[in-house]
């Protein structure tokens, strides 16, 4: 899978220390989000201190991916899942926060 690089947006090729299997994550998101469909392209935001984020995009829509660093992490470190379950919380209260679509660990 080809990625273009968007300039200037902060969006750099996946770093090989964060790379993924594209496909399998393609054929998952197929699954489990009911408007994902076609090819997509993965790119990763530059910087951040803590869980890499990616952006997704398909020729419909784009995603952003949130997801635990890889190696050895402390218990209560980089909880997406945590992350996951107070955005989910705070959709409705007037707290501007962008929708969450699914969570997998």
């Amino acid at each position: 899978m080809k990625t273009k690089v968007k300039q200037g947006n902060g969006l750099v090729p996946v770093h090989d220390t964060h790379h993924f299997a594209e496909d399998v994550l393609q054929s998952y998101l197929g699954k489990v989000l009911p408007d994902f469909a076609g090819s997509m392209s993965v790119l990763q935001f530059r910087g951040g201190q803590s869980n890499p984020t990616f952006h997704i995009s398909t020729a419909e829509r784009e995603y952003v991916l949130r997801k635990k660093p890889p190696g050895k992490l402390l218990p209560s470190a980089h909880a997406v899942d945590r992350e996951y379950q107070v955005l989910n919380a705070l959709l409705d209260s007037g707290v501007p926060v962008p929708r969450v679509l699914h969570f997998c660990d």
